[in-house]
């Protein structure tokens, strides 16, 4: 027995009011609530509001359990960014990059008022600045998978502040290029990525 568009927003209202902020935790809790009460209603021949009441009165802690807010770094988030840069299609992407940087003098394009440190920068910037505009004031939502991956950017730009002096700032060595590139491009192919997957299951409830 499916249930109907006000019954699932019931169930999402009533995440809202526990504080389950993170919309992609949120339509996980959803999924699984959804599909949990219309057993309930089929099997135990319950309407949708007894099913609710009965499910959550056995399983309430157990499901806000996976709500807990996680400030600053977190390495579960983390982790998944990882995971995803190992996939054999970004490692082909990896390769690609390295051999564009290797045949073509990208060194050529920087100078002493604008290095390569400088350009890690601006795309960091550019990426933290157009999540927060689109997450905190277009859509108006937090995304947990994003936010706290978004820690990752951090560790790049103190990576490359420590890392980039080494080999000093002039012809910076093509592996040093692709590591951080790859680091960078990676990033915001997984964060459209989320959001394209983020949209497909949210469609499902509209």
């Amino acid at each position: 027995m499916k249930l109907t568009k006000d019954q699932i927003q019931f169930i999402d209202t009533y995440l809202i009011k526990n504080e389950v902020i993170y919309v992609d935790i949120r339509l996980e809790m959803l999924d699984h609530i959804a599909l949990a009460v219309e057993q309930k209603m089929e099997v135990d021949n319950q309407d949708f509001y007894d099913a609710f009441k009965d499910f959550m009165v056995q399983h309430k802690k157990e499901i806000l359990r996976n709500n807990k807010i996680h400030p600053g770094f977190t390495l579960h988030a983390t982790q998944k960014f990882l995971l995803f840069l190992v996939k054999p299609f970004m490692l082909v992407f990896g390769v690609v990059l390295f051999l564009f940087f290797k045949y073509i003098n990208v060194n050529s394009y920087f100078s002493e008022n604008f290095t390569f440190n400088n350009l890690i920068f601006v795309m960091i910037a550019s990426i933290a600045l157009f999540q927060f505009v689109y997450f905190y004031i277009y859509l108006k939502k937090r995304f947990y998978s994003i936010e706290k991956s978004g820690s990752v950017l951090t560790i790049i730009y103190f990576a490359q502040i420590f890392f980039l002096p080494i080999f000093g700032r002039e012809n910076v060595p093509t592996i040093t290029f692709t590591i951080f590139s790859f680091l960078l491009l990676g990033y915001v192919i997984f964060f459209i990525k989320e959001i394209i997957k983020f949209n497909k299951h949210q469609f499902n409830y509209i």
